[in-house]
């Protein structure tokens, strides 16, 4: 098995289409046919049948394919960290949760931005499972995330400051002042978050407290319901993170929710078997330093 021979299997796994891989790849279709023909050859055994138009892979083809996905996966890597120490400069590929994204980092990625001008920052907003896949599958170098139990032997999580949630109400609201809490939310409508980590949260908060909660509206946008808050359409149950700033201004207030597991993190997150490269330490002085500013 070649390098090159490998190299050909893996696009033309993702792709089943020899013309498009030859295309992804900018060479002729007989090329990528040769390399696909050896590849069988020198392992012995079929690894892809032919239907007409279709191609599926063989079970050896399949196990090849995950196999050619993490040796590509970790040699664009290598070469991504030996051409950031050789010129000084290179990338950074960095995920972050919605919440982290919005509200913490965009300080600091422009400090950061002015401090290394040299380094491109490829920024994806997508969940913390998702984020945390794309670490382990070395698709992305770090992420800052929202979580509360994120464990797994692959990865480092390193909590930087709670990020709770929290129940969201306008100035001076009856809420924030009762003693029965849990008794009295049924009273007031409230402006929910359709899905996602806070909306699990509350869900299961109303399950162990068995809460009557009055739900006016399930939205899909944090800002939007923050807005809704601050016109007195409802309350809601947000992220202290996305509301610091409306507190701190006295347009919104927010009060603990009762219940023990509404307490989570923002957590910086690495692969643990990854090498530390002066580019990401260089965003990690970055990161405590504006995180340091922002508690």
């Amino acid at each position: 098995m070649k390098w090159k021979q490998l190299e050909v299997f893996y696009h033309f796994s993702q792709l089943q289409n020899v013309s498009r891989t030859a295309e992804k790849m900018g060479v002729k279709q007989p090329t990528v046919t040769f390399h696909l023909r050896q590849l069988e050859q020198s392992i012995g055994t079929p690894l892809f049948e032919r239907k007409g138009e279709q191609v599926t892979l063989t079970p050896a083809g399949t196990a090849l394919r995950h196999y050619s996905r993490e040796i590509m996966a970790l040699f664009q890597e290598t070469d991504r960290v030996m051409r950031s120490y050789r010129d000084k400069k290179g990338e950074l590929f960095l995920g972050a949760s919605y919440i982290p994204a919005n509200y913490v980092l965009p300080r600091i990625l422009y400090q950061f931005q002015q401090k290394t001008p040299d380094v491109q920052l490829r920024i994806s907003v997508q969940p913390t499972p998702k984020t945390a896949e794309d670490i382990i599958m070395k698709n992305l170098d770090i992420g800052i995330v929202s979580e509360q139990n994120l464990s797994t032997s692959k990865l480092v999580v390193k909590r930087i400051f709670p990020d709770d949630v929290v129940l969201v109400t306008p100035p001076g609201h009856p809420l924030l002042m009762t003693d029965s809490l849990e008794q009295d939310i049924a009273s007031f409508p409230l402006l929910l978050h359709q899905s996602g980590s806070t909306r699990d949260i509350v869900n299961d908060w109303k399950e162990e407290a068995d809460l009557d909660l009055h739900i006016a509206m399930e939205l899909t946008n944090v800002e939007a319901i923050r807005s809704l808050v601050k016109l007195g359409s409802g309350c809601a149950i947000l992220s202290s993170r996305a509301v610091a700033e409306d507190v701190e201004t006295g347009t919104l207030a927010t009060r603990p929710l009762p219940y023990k597991n509404a307490s989570r993190w923002i957590s910086l997150v690495y692969r643990k078997n990854r090498p530390v490269t002066p580019i990401m330490e260089a965003f990690f002085k970055e990161l405590y330093s504006g995180v340091s500013l922002q508690r």
